[in-house]
């Protein structure tokens, strides 16, 4: 009599495998004696005291996949631990499986073309052709097929923190990705993420060798700046951020903070002059707007006003000592007339533009300019390189809060515009050809339209934290709250930033923006950010209209002459422009626009990470400029998770 032997079936205990950490990984067992108590549930794991774990994995990729896409999956705002489980596949089934997939695909495609309907014929053909390029692939060996359980875990210690995570993950997903809860196989997904690592979930999907490489790294290491100021946290890890922008990694102090109008752009930069401040660094703030006022009042420092009738006089052409430290560590103290000549003329041509930008001068009258001013400054007032040429020998008591002191020298009296445009106008009686300049500059002599910054000044920078220059009462459409930052900026140089290179200094350009509108003052911003690094100072452009930088060849210029570099939420209609100054796919781009105010990605001395300001109450009073907030924001800052 004949039997059949049967082939007794393999059983796979999955609780006896190795695990990919060793045999000596700790199993369940080990890792609940580590917790006060573990309590499984159909939706979530309970582990006391660390909190709450919902697992989810993925069942399906986008068509395409870039490098680090699974870095959003930490921005659910709770902790996030992924873990891919990789295994080789059959290149010889794959291919076989597309060859059948191709053939069903190709017949629908004659149906659709006999029935004339044509509705999926597109898209039938799109995807047989990747199907083609995908087996053709691994044919040539090309790219290489694995089986990849993706799995990610959402912990959090706070249940409404956990609960509003898990549900921005089930209802808004990750574009492309196809996601499904382990709903009563959390425990399995809880060993399958760190710490235990083992691939009991086993939720295989398909994925090429190149999708694969593009998974890792999944997040960018912690940002490096170990000191410095406290600019909030990283949304995706929670590490605090700390930024040094004097830190002797970079290049240069400057930055450039770019955000649409509503996204935290205004809120950020307070935020780092408030925090930076109380850390001894000072700041000048071209406040184009008016809206830094209430935050440098609170800081201690000083809010000048600039109109027709304001107190406060700037008088652009007077010139100061500066300082530059040497080698061997000693300060040397010499004046720079050539600059402040050089400086001047850029500013003379650009009030000649100011109101014919379309009408340039020509080389002739920019030579005369030159040619005055350097007669005003050295001949006329006798400046020289010596700091002593600015001061002249006079013994005098003068009596302040310390009470009676010998002056034995006093300033010398400084030019200003009226005694350039006596010049031109004496030259401009024998020169026909500088007639027109003359009749150009008129407006801004003092008594005229313009002729605020006619005058000798009346403020001194002293030890204050802060000042801002409020310019908002300026009137826009005359073009001169554009020229009062062109005039306040080449004051601040002089009389701030030349000063005291042993401290660390930054000036705050708000709107920076407007000043690409106009080439002169273009030139000149640009300028300031090449000459104010030697002088131990940062510049920060702040500007809600990126195009305007891109545009502009001055603009682009600041851009590379900033080693720091931060991006808000972003317009969509900067698009192209962004992605082509910052080397973005166009999938980053899609997560700037939907960052929540305040979030920014930054660029620091080639790192890059994401941050997102965190303040205290009082300083969100200080920083917003939304005075009126909706019910749901309310809500969330009485549940602490905004």
């Amino acid at each position: 009599m004949f039997g059949i032997k049967r082939k007794k079936a393999t059983r796979r205990i999955i609780e006896h495998d190795p695990s990919v950490i060793g045999e000596h990984a700790p199993t369940l067992h080990d890792l609940m004696t580590l917790a006060d108590g573990i309590e499984v549930r159909a939706s979530e794991v309970y582990v006391s005291p660390s909190g709450f774990t919902k697992t989810y994995y993925v069942t399906g990729l986008p068509s395409t996949v870039h490098f680090g896409y699974l870095q959003r999956f930490f921005r659910v705002g709770a902790d996030v631990h992924i873990s891919m489980h990789v295994e080789p596949a059959d290149s010889a089934l794959a291919m076989s499986k597309r060859t059948k997939l191709m053939t069903k695909i190709e017949s629908e495609i004659i149906s659709e073309q006999k029935a004339g309907t044509n509705k999926q014929l597109a898209f039938l053909q799109q995807e047989y052709q990747l199907l083609e390029k995908e087996r053709e692939e691994l044919r040539l060996g090309i790219e290489r097929l694995f089986y990849v359980t993706v799995v990610f875990a959402v912990s959090s210690p706070d249940r409404d923190e956990f609960l509003a995570a898990c549900e921005r993950v089930e209802r808004e997903g990750f574009e492309g990705f196809l996601i499904r809860e382990a709903y009563k196989e959390h425990d399995l997904g809880f060993r399958s993420v760190a710490p235990i690592g083992e691939n009991v979930l086993r939720h295989p999907i398909e994925m090429t060798a190149s999708a694969l490489a593009n998974g890792f790294p999944f997040t960018n290491s912690r940002f490096s700046h170990e000191y410095g100021v406290p600019i909030g946290v990283d949304w995706s890890s929670g590490h605090l951020n700390r930024y040094d922008a004097w830190h002797k990694k970079l290049v240069n102090a400057n930055a450039v903070i770019i955000g649409k109008a509503g996204s935290g752009k205004s809120f950020l930069v307070k935020g780092l002059v408030a925090r930076s401040a109380a850390m001894g660094i000072r700041h000048a703030i071209v406040d184009y707007e008016g809206e830094y006022t209430p935050m440098v009042e609170a800081l201690g420092g000083v809010v000048i006003r600039i109109d027709e009738k304001s107190p406060y006089k700037f008088n652009p052409f007077e010139l100061e000592e500066e300082e530059e430290k040497q080698s061997d560590g000693t300060i040397r103290r010499f004046v720079d007339v050539k600059e402040k000549i050089s400086d001047m003329e850029r500013l003379i041509v650009s009030m000649a533009h100011l109101h014919a930008d379309h009408d340039r001068i020509d080389s002739y009258t920019t030579n005369a300019i030159n040619d005055m001013l350097q007669e005003l400054y050295e001949r006329d007032f006798g400046f020289t390189t010596d700091p002593e040429s600015l001061y002249e020998r006079h013994e005098t008591w003068q009596r302040d809060a310390k009470g009676d002191r010998l002056v034995r020298r006093v300033k010398r009296p400084q030019p200003r515009f009226s005694d350039f445009y006596t010049k031109l106008e004496a030259r401009a009686a024998s020169d026909s050809r500088l007639e027109e300049l003359a009749m150009r500059l008129r407006r801004f002599r003092e008594g005229g339209t313009e002729g605020m910054f006619d005058c000798y000044s009346n403020v001194e920078l002293q030890d204050v934290p802060v000042v801002s220059f409020d310019l908002s009462r300026l009137p826009e459409k005359s073009m001169a709250r554009k020229l009062g930052m062109q005039v306040v900026l080449e004051w601040i140089m002089e009389k701030f930033i030349k000063k005291n290179v042993h401290l660390k200094k930054r000036v705050i350009i708000d709107e920076a923006q407007k000043m690409l509108e106009h080439p002169d003052h273009a030139i000149f911003m640009e300028d300031v950010f090449r000459r104010i690094r030697k002088r131990s100072g940062s510049a920060v452009a702040a500007s809600q209209d990126f195009r305007k930088f891109a545009e502009s060849e001055h603009g682009r210029a600041i851009l590379q002459n900033s080693d720091t570099k931060v991006l808000l939420r972003q317009d969509k209609l900067d698009k192209e422009a962004v992605m082509a100054n910052f080397g973005l796919e166009e999938h980053e781009f899609e997560e700037l626009i939907g960052y929540r105010d305040g979030q920014a990605r930054w660029w620091v001395g080639g790192e890059v990470f994401y941050n997102q300001l965190v303040t205290f109450a009082d300083e969100f009073n200080l920083f917003t400029t939304r005075f009126v907030q909706s019910d749901a924001e309310l809500a969330m800052q009485r549940r602490g998770l905004a």
